[in-house]
């Protein structure tokens, strides 16, 4: 299993915050890679709700399926999935500071294909939890807008 893990200060509320990361809808607000994500009901993110989601990933669209499995109001949600090319656990951390929110973004992979992308793999998922967690602190603090997408 590798885990990879980023954090950052976001200068909101931690409601708001963990309302806005458990919208599965605003995933692609602020991650640019996932190109579309479908709901398997509609409502925020609670155990048992899935979704599928298309992400572009190391050059290739990548479908994979996933259900949430943990869900503390204001304080963790965890989705996680066997199925698609690389069974993942994505969990969500967040934290009450003086400024706002520590959210941290931790996605452990595992299986087959996992140990066989190597190195690049994990450099490319840390550069990605980086920019879109720097991504999420600015849509939320400064009311910045995701960039258009292409497929």
């Amino acid at each position: 299993m590798a885990t990879y893990q980023h954090t950052v200060e976001i200068d909101r509320p931690i409601e708001e915050v963990f309302a806005f990361v458990t919208e599965p809808e605003n995933y692609p607000k602020w991650q640019p890679s996932l190109l579309e994500v479908r709901p398997h009901s509609r409502g925020p993110l609670h155990v048992g709700r899935g979704a599928t989601e298309i992400r572009r990933f190391l050059g290739r669209e990548i479908e994979t399926t996933w259900i949430c499995t943990e869900h503390e109001p204001s304080g963790r949600a965890t989705i996680e999935s066997e199925q698609g090319p690389v069974p993942f656990r994505g969990t969500f951390t967040l934290e009450p500071t003086e400024r706002g929110t520590r959210f941290t973004w931790t996605v452990e992979t595992r299986g087959a294909s996992a140990r066989l992308a190597g190195p690049l793999a994990g450099r490319m998922t840390r550069r990605e939890l980086a920019e879109n967690t720097a991504h999420l602190k600015r849509i939320l603090e400064d009311g910045g807008s995701a960039p258009e997408k292409s497929r």
